[in-house]
């Protein structure tokens, strides 16, 4: 299952704001809880595109040990058929 990076973005704006919420429910003043759900906010945030461009460079560098091995394959293949 692939999310995409508005479903991402809105599900870490639906936790903050649930956060929010629930910081205003126990009674914790204004600037506190928007502090802290902005906070959590900018945690998720970052943590989430970082993880997703490191996921996108092992993903780009395990493609192109595949597709060296193919051609290395393949070399080694051409050669062994001339050879014979």
């Amino acid at each position: 299952m692939k999310l995409s990076n508005a479903m991402l973005l809105r599900i870490i704006t639906v936790i903050s704001l649930i956060q929010f919420l629930l910081l205003m429910v126990s009674g914790a003043s204004v600037n506190i809880a928007l502090y802290r759900s902005l906070l959590v906010f900018l945690i998720l945030f970052s943590l989430v595109y970082i993880s997703m461009f490191l996921l996108n460079i092992i993903q780009e560098n395990s493609s192109k040990a595949v597709s060296s091995k193919s051609a290395a394959t393949e070399s080694n293949n051409s050669q062994n058929n001339s050879g014979e």
